[in-house]
């Protein structure tokens, strides 16, 4: 007798694909190296390009790289960047979390029931071209100065990319999957649980991760609303005071931050449903 051999699906690893064993396994592949070495070869190149430019123009216009570096050991030193690095994850985190919390099981409702995408298509299909920064003055009126207007605004601008790419697979579940289900008595709660569900989950994790884009950049604007700490409050109080070294800071640990965050969703994500060939 032959034993098949039971087919394992792979995942995304950051730079490389991983085929797991038993669970998921990650790892780096000479081909993912030559692409790492190529990206940092590329940068060098940019950071060299920088300071060229610099050398041409005034520090207020365009600091240079060193200037750059001290001004982000200035305000580490003092302890403001750690805060400001703090709080803004800690708001696009609260407000994305609760744009997916929302937009999972609002778009698998919409994908399913014909009656409720309906009902939100032109409320979604408006609201969701109205960029968060055109609501600052309504999230001051309605929810204060204080935390909740911020992650408001960035839940706003999370929620619709969840729950749009959320309904794209729902309602692109193949249909032969669910009459298969059907035919062998399952009941409309367990073809939700054990096939709608799976075959959405790659879509739910596309708009999760999109939102989480979209999330990084609503937190410059959220936090022009009376905010203290956060790095785009550190942006917009640095191009007040003649700063520009230190609104380089702000960008580049802002692309950083939303870097960081990417990859981590995607180990999450391959660590908790590599079964279900998830590729990010």
């Amino acid at each position: 007798m032959i034993k098949s051999r039971r087919q394992r699906p792979e995942i995304v690893t950051g730079w490389a694909t991983a085929t797991p064993a038993v669970g998921p396994r990650f790892g780096w592949s000479r081909v993912a190296n030559r692409y790492t070495a190529v990206g940092l070869a590329a940068v060098g190149v940019a950071v060299a390009a920088w300071s060229w430019a610099a050398t041409r123009t005034l520090p207020l216009f365009l600091p240079s790289p060193a200037d750059v570096w001290t001004g982000t050991v200035q305000i580490a030193q003092e302890g403001l960047l750690q805060a400001d690095v703090l709080s803004s994850y800690e708001r696009v985190l609260i407000g994305w979390a609760l744009g997916g919390l929302v937009g999972i099981p609002l778009g698998l409702l919409a994908g399913r029931a014909r009656l409720v995408s309906a009902a939100v298509a032109p409320f979604v299909n408006f609201f969701r071209f109205v960029p968060p920064i055109a609501l600052i003055s309504l999230a001051i009126i309605w929810f204060g100065i204080g935390e909740s207007s911020k992650i408001m605004l960035i839940f706003y601008a999370s929620m619709f990319l969840v729950f749009l790419n959320t309904t794209a697979g729902s309602t692109s579940v193949n249909v032969e999957k669910l009459r298969a289900a059907e035919s062998m008595g399952a009941s409309r709660v367990r073809t939700f649980l054990f096939v709608i569900l799976p075959a959405t989950l790659p879509s739910i994790a596309v708009g999760l991760r999109v939102a989480m884009s979209n999330s990084f950049s609503a937190v410059v604007a959220a936090e022009l609303v009376a905010a203290q700490t956060g790095i785009g409050f550190l942006i917009f109080s640095s191009r007040l005071l003649g700063r520009t070294d230190l609104v380089f800071v702000g960008i580049l640990f802002l692309g950083a931050m939303g870097f960081v965050a990417d990859v981590a969703f995607r180990r999450i994500v391959g660590l908790v449903a590599y079964r279900y060939e998830i590729h990010l």
